[in-house]
Formats: structure tokens, C-alpha cells, sequence
């Protein structure tokens, strides 16, 4: 008798970290990679002789596009695989950047960066998000906040890499440099083995041992039939119980029909959502079980969920979403400029944007961690970061020591990471984990559009008034509706 097979998809163990440290490199890289563009903007602005806004304008271009592609990204996930999409994504977004150390024209910088590695870093983030969520069940929360994290370690760490380089190689070297990097997502991305790879080697074992067990019942038959003849030839007849009892391998024809099994169902959503019922597929080959079925209706409402479109908790997600990256991204841009204001000097400004990075680190992991031990309700653990985001945004328009303002910008950081580190988490359980790959991609969308109009607004604010202490005030009100519109959740939920 052959043993039963389980489902082998290692889920919160194993080799579940393992795509953990696949995603958080690619965080860490794409992210990073985006908020090093304050380093770059002196050098742009020398090469280019054009002025700071359209620049901006450029960066704005690639920041929405990383989010903005999120739903086509995911879909595409589905039907080629997440490993394929990020691989493509890895390789247009490095192209842009070895091509934008080239171009002597602005007109040039905004298809090589903003067009075509900001298309290339959405093709990466989106799958990479959400992909933890096929290997994490209870710890989810834990890995989507270590996953989260990724980012402020690259916010933290490539700023300073590329000053580095702009002061050993140059512009066109550091962005030849910086391609080269951004190519290890590719090597990412080969940690992130799709559930496939484990329903593969289901096959495979279940192959083997069927026919062990059929070859075994033929020998047994054809010693039982032959053993007088052997006896006559004079050949000795061992007895089968005295024979070790050993596993055949899977012929060539097995191992090749499965090959081709899982390269044609490699990434596909739906695989994986059948191997998480293999139990039940094995016991039955003609019948289809009734949670198959509805899993199967579930993954066609994901592609294109239109009733989660009209949804009302949707749609506050999106609304809150939407303001809580507002704030977070005018706190990375113009956390500098505010330091000048008060009159604290260019390194002391950069050095203000590295410690709210770092903080934005520890603040993401630590949610996760906080959130996975102390919270039912990950709404909860966002509305209290939201509410510290939003006052230590108002304390720090008011500090004119250096020490305490840096020290605020480290409470900034805890916070703000706090709460977007803990969005992705709150998304899968009041939508559903099966609907998180759907619902992120959408909002993630309707979010981008905060990145690409922050800086205009913003800025308009500054001009209009003479201070970025208003653009900051302007931060702390989106993060107080954000804050409301989380509590509303948590009151209609009750």
C-alpha cells in the first residue's frame, strides 16, 4: 500500500521564509530606488539646465506607475506566472536606468526613467506584494509586515549607496551602477517558487509509488505462476520475502507528462488553489468536490471583481489608502526643504531623511510582529500609527532644535511605517486573503494618484503661503480623515 499524500506546500514554515527574503529584497530594491531620486536631483538639474518641477514632473511619472499597474500586474500574474512578470519588470526597469545615463535631453529622461522604469518597477511591485499571502496563513500578518519593511531598509540604505556613487563615477555612472542592481530582482524572484513546484512533486511521488506498487503485484503473480518451471531449470527461486523491498523511479514518459503538467500550470492561480484541496482530488479522480468548485468561482470573481468595486469597505480602504500615502510620501520629499526652512544645513537635511527611513524599517517590521502578538483586528494597530503620524506631523512644523527636530522625524518614521506597513494586512482580512491579490491591485491604483499629484499640490501650497510647514499641516489633516475613515470600519464592523 502506498502511504496518502498531503499537500506538501510548505505554509508558514520552510521554504514560506525563504520567498519572504525573496520579496523583501525586491522591496527593499524597488522602493529604495524611488526615494533615491532627492539624491539625483542637483546632478539632473546640472545636466539638463532644466528647472526643479518638471524634473519632479519625471519622478511623479514613475511613482505612480509603480503603483498604478499594480491590478494589470497581479492579472498578469495570474496567467503567466509571478516569477515571469517580476523577471520582466526586473529587466525594463534596469534597461531605463543604464538608458537614462545616456539621454542628454529632458524630453528623453522622462521615457527612459519615468516611462520605462516606472513601468518596470510596476511590474515588479504588485506581484511582489502579495505574493507572501499564497505561503502565509496564521503568520500572515507577521510576513506582510516584514515584507513591508523591505522598503525602509531600501529607503534607509540606497540613498546613501547613491551619493556614493555620484561622487565616485558620476551621474552616468551611478545610473549604470544602479541598473545593475536593480537586475538582482530577477535573482529575487527565483527564490519564489509558485505552488506548482510542490503539487509537481506530488505528482511525482504519487507516480513512483503507484507503480512500485503495481510492479510489485506483478513479480508477486509471475513468482507464483513460474516457480515450479524455475525449479526445473535448476535456476535457484528466491523467496520474496527474503528480497529488500525497494522504490521503482517514474518512467521517462511519467516524468515528462508532469514536466509538462507544471510548465504549462507553473504560476497559474488556479493550480495552486487546487492544490490546496489535493487531499481531496486524490480520493476522488471523477468527483469534484464542493470547495473546489467554490474556489474556483472565487478566483474567476478575482480577476474581475466588479462587486468588490461597489463594495462599501472597499471603498473606504481605498479613500483611506489614498490619504495615508499622501502624507507618507510628502513627509520622504519634503522632510529636506523643511529642514532648510529652519535653517539646518544640506547634511543635516539628508541626514533627517536617512533616520526617518530607518525608522519607517523598524516601524513596518515591528508592526508586523506587534500586530501577528497583541491585535485581533489589524484596524486597530492602524488607526493608533495613524493618529501618531498625523500629531507628530503637526509637533514637527513647531521644532527648531536640530536634536529634537531629528528626533521627531524618528517618531515620523515609526509611525508612518506603522501604518503602511499594517495596510496590507487590514486589506486582507476585512476583504478575505483570497481577494487580496484583486483588491491590493485596485487599490494600489486609486492610491498612485497621490504620488503623482502630491508634489503639484504641495508645492502650490509653498508658494502660495511661503512655508512648507503648511504642506506639512496639510499631511497631518489626510491622516486624520485616514484616521476616521478606519475608525468608521471598525464601528461598522462591530
Amino acid at each position: 500500500m502506498s502511504r496518502p499524500l498531503a499537500n506538501t506546500l510548505p505554509v508558514d514554515r520552510a521554504w514560506a521564509w525563504v520567498v519572504l527574503l525573496g520579496t523583501f529584497g525586491n522591496m527593499a530594491l524597488v522602493v529604495g530606488t524611488l526615494k533615491c531620486f532627492g539624491v539625483l536631483l542637483v546632478e539632473l538639474s546640472h545636466r539638463y539646465r532644466a528647472p526643479a518641477s518638471l524634473l519632479v514632473s519625471s519622478q511623479s511619472l514613475c511613482g505612480w506607475l509603480h503603483l498604478g499597474l499594480a491590478p494589470f500586474a497581479n492579472y498578469l500574474s495570474t496567467r503567466f506566472g509571478h516569477r515571469r512578470v517580476i523577471f520582466a519588470g526586473g529587466i525594463l526597469a534596469m534597461v531605463g536606468l543604464v538608458s537614462s545615463s545616456f539621454v542628454r535631453h529632458i524630453e528623453w529622461f522622462f521615457v527612459t526613467y519615468g516611462l520605462i522604469t516606472g513601468t518596470g518597477l510596476g511590474l515588479i511591485l504588485g506581484p511582489t506584494m502579495v505574493f507572501p499571502g499564497i505561503y502565509f496563513n496564521k503568520k500572515l500578518r507577521l510576513a506582510l509586515g516584514l515584507n513591508a519593511a523591505g522598503s525602509g531598509l531600501g529607503s534607509f540604505v540606497l540613498p546613501n549607496l547613491m551619493r556614493l556613487l555620484l561622487d565616485t563615477y558620476g551621474l552616468s555612472g551611478c545610473l549604470l551602477v544602479m541598473g545593475g542592481i536593480m537586475l538582482q530582482t530577477c535573482l529575487f524572484a527565483l527564490l519564489l517558487r509558485p505552488p506548482s513546484f510542490w503539487r509537481c512533486s506530488l505528482h511525482i511521488t504519487k507516480d513512483s509509488e503507484d507503480k512500485t506498487e503495481i510492479r510489485e503485484e506483478k513479480e508477486g503473480l509471475l513468482s507464483h505462476q513460474r516457480g515450479p518451471d524455475k525449479a526445473n531449470t535448476g535456476i535457484t527461486h528466491i523467496p520474496e520475502m527474503a528480497l529488500p523491498r525497494t522504490r521503482s523511479l517514474p518512467s521517462l514518459a511519467a516524468i515528462r507528462l508532469t514536466e509538462n503538467v507544471c510548465s504549462k500550470s507553473e504560476n497559474n492561480i488556479l493550480f495552486s488553489i487546487i492544490n490546496s484541496s489535493s487531499d481531496l482530488m486524490l480520493s476522488s479522480h471523477t468527483n469534484r468536490s464542493e470547495s473546489q468548485k467554490h474556489n474556483e468561482s472565487s478566483l474567476k470573481e478575482s480577476l474581475v471583481n466588479i462587486a468588490m468595486l461597489k463594495n462599501p469597505v472597499f471603498i473606504l480602504l481605498s479613500v483611506g489608502s489614498f490619504l495615508g500615502i499622501f502624507g507618507h510620501h510628502l513627509i520622504f520629499n519634503f522632510v529636506p526643504p523643511l529642514a532648510e526652512e529652519f535653517g539646518f544645513t544640506d547634511s543635516q537635511g539628508a541626514l533627517c531623511v536617512s533616520i526617518v527611513g530607518l525608522a519607517d524599517f523598524f516601524g513596518r517590521g515591528g508592526n508586523g510582529m506587534i500586530g501577528n502578538l497583541c491585535f485581533r483586528e489589524m484596524r486597530n494597530l492602524y488607526i493608533i500609527s495613524v493618529v501618531l503620524f498625523s500629531c507628530f506631523t503637526v509637533v514637527i512644523t513647531f521644532m527648531r532644535t536640530f536634536v529634537v527636530f531629528i528626533f521627531i522625524c524618528g517618531l515620523l518614521g515609526l509611525s508612518t511605517g506603522g501604518y503602511i506597513g499594517a495596510q496590507l494586512a487590514m486589506v486582507a482580512e476585512e476583504l478575505g486573503r483570497d481577494n487580496l491579490s484583486t483588491a491590493w491591485g485596485y487599490i494600489a491604483f486609486v492610491s498612485s494618484f497621490s504620488i503623482l499629484i502630491n508634489p503639484v499640490i504641495s508645492g502650490a501650497i509653498r508658494d502660495y503661503t511661503g512655508s512648507w510647514t503648511n504642506s506639512f499641516t496639510m499631511a497631518a489633516v489626510c491622516g486624520f480623515v485616514s484616521e476616521l475613515l478606519a475608525t468608521w470600519l471598525w464601528w461598522w464592523g462591530r
